[in-house]
Order: structure tokens, then C-alpha cells, then sequence
């Protein structure tokens, strides 16, 4: 069985440049919640490994903080960090999920009806030429996220932006392309966007 100990980052090899006083609060603070925040994280996530993932994210996060002060204001930042990273998995799962029912390899014909396979094919179609109707910089962050597998990370440091608008770049592309393969036009597509901004 894994300790909960495991979840707990190794703080001397991550905060070499971090000054002794922040890595000293902040491995208190890890001592102190590590159960109760993967317990947190195990409500939302049911995947122990997905949970301790999720927690050493966080504590990266918390890490990279200039007020490392408040041990209150911590536990609750802390908290807070790790439900954001554990609702962004989620998101991006679903939308993975939904992206992969489009790129399967054709089934055997034996499994849908001919309107049902061309109707396969009409939105396979439509993905890829919503995938063309994108911005530049919003397409290159689906096509480098979604079929070459980059991280967010990387994929920021190729288009000179920050991880969070890389984030917004791959919630606009896969909402754009779901409206579009459902029907809408690339008018309505935009404007549903620009109701949601």
C-alpha cells in the first residue's frame, strides 16, 4: 500500500532557488495537510496516482508563491490549487474523450449503418476544416497539445505566452470544432465564442 508520505514532493531538489525561510513554511505546511489533501484530491479524482499527481502540482504552485507567510492563506491557496488542477484534468479528459470518439480508425462497416458512416465521415471532415478556420496561434496549441501530446509548458514556450493562455487557446479550439461538427456555421460558431468570452 502507498504511504501518503509518497505524495509529499522532495522540497530540497525542487526549491534550490528558493530561499531557506519559504522552503521551511512550505514543508511545514506539506507535514502538516498531506493526508487531508489527498483525501481532498481522492473525492474528486478516485485515482491514487492522478491524486498524488495532482498534489505535487500544487505543491510546485505553491512553491513559486513571493508571500510564503500566512500558513492560513497557504493551507486554503493550497487547497484551492489542487481542486483548480483536479477540475482542468477533468475538462481536458472529457474534451479528449470526445476528440477521440472522432479519430477512431473506421470500425467495421458491420458496426454502423451505411447513413451512420457517412455521417462519421461528414464530421471528420467538418473537424478538419474547423481546425482551419482557427486562429493561427489557437490552432497550433490544439494541434501541439492534441496530436503531438506537448505540454501545456511547451507548448506556451513555442508561442511566447503563458500556460493559462494556452489553456483558454485549447478550451476555444475544442469548443469551436464541437460546435462546428454539430452543425453550426463558422458564424455561429464565433458568436456562440464570443458569447462565452
Amino acid at each position: 500500500m502507498r504511504s501518503d508520505h509518497q505524495l509529499t514532493p522532495n522540497l530540497d531538489a525542487a526549491a534550490s532557488p528558493v530561499d531557506d525561510l519559504r522552503l521551511e513554511t512550505v514543508r511545514h505546511l506539506i507535514e502538516q495537510h498531506h493526508r487531508a489533501l489527498h483525501a481532498f484530491l481522492m473525492t474528486r479524482l478516485r485515482d491514487p496516482q492522478e491524486a498524488k499527481e495532482v498534489a505535487q502540482e500544487a505543491y510546485v504552485q505553491l512553491l513559486q508563491l513571493d508571500r510564503p507567510d500566512a500558513i492560513g492563506f497557504l493551507r486554503a491557496y493550497l487547497f484551492k490549487t489542487a481542486a483548480n488542477i483536479a477540475i482542468n484534468r477533468a475538462k481536458q479528459r472529457r474534451v479528449r474523450g470526445a476528440l477521440d470518439r472522432l479519430d477512431d480508425p473506421e470500425p467495421p462497416v458491420d458496426w454502423l449503418s451505411p447513413d451512420r458512416y457517412v455521417l462519421g465521415k461528414q464530421q471528420l471532415w467538418l473537424l478538419r476544416r474547423a481546425l482551419c478556420e482557427l486562429p493561427p496561434n489557437c490552432r497550433r496549441a490544439f494541434i501541439l497539445y492534441r496530436f503531438k501530446e506537448w505540454s501545456q509548458e511547451q507548448i506556451a514556450s513555442d508561442l511566447g505566452v503563458n500556460e493559462r493562455m494556452v489553456r483558454h487557446y485549447l478550451t476555444r479550439a475544442a469548443l469551436y470544432c464541437k460546435l462546428r461538427v454539430r452543425g453550426c456555421t463558422p458564424t455561429e460558431a464565433k458568436a456562440h465564442l464570443a458569447v462565452k468570452e
